[in-house]
């Protein structure tokens, strides 16, 4: 799981790159799939840490996965986001403010089934840890002047 775990990083910090430098505009949808890049504060150093996720978008709301390929450490991003819920995100072509909202019971459920049927691959990510692996919903807020 070690070697995932970093090839899912090196592989991040590469899709990270991209999709900062064209503004998502490269890279913006990976084997048909929508993805964002979010931006946290990191909870230790306090500077910016930007991660590229898998989402599902439901009105101007935005749903994602803490799954860490099924890692049993949940992604630093989640853990950042524990800290300061308050967010952006350059999704769509377009950079915003979002507060993140770790979804619980019917809400998470409901999330997670539309989720997983969006990519089949978090219910495998689910099933080798025993972290129960978090969703997350990012509530868009206007950047305001």
């Amino acid at each position: 799981m070690k070697f995932k775990s970093t090839l899912i990083v090196v592989f991040s910090k590469f899709h990270t790159v991209v999709l900062r430098i064209t503004k998502g505009k490269l890279m913006g949808r990976l084997v048909g799939l929508d993805m964002l890049l979010l931006t946290t504060v990191g909870k230790k150093t306090g500077k910016k840490r930007y991660t590229p996720l898998l989402f599902k978008k439901v009105d101007s709301n935005y749903y994602c996965v803490g799954s860490f390929g099924g890692s049993d450490k949940a992604p630093q991003w989640y853990t950042n986001i524990l800290s300061n819920p308050s967010v952006e995100i350059l999704a769509e072509g377009e950079l915003f403010a979002a507060k993140a909202h770790i979804l619980e019971g019917e809400a998470k459920a409901n999330a997670w089934n539309c989720l997983i049927n969006l990519y089949p691959n978090f219910q495998k990510y689910q099933d080798r840890t025993d972290r129960v692996i978090p969703v997350i919903r990012f509530e868009y807020r206007p950047i305001r002047d």
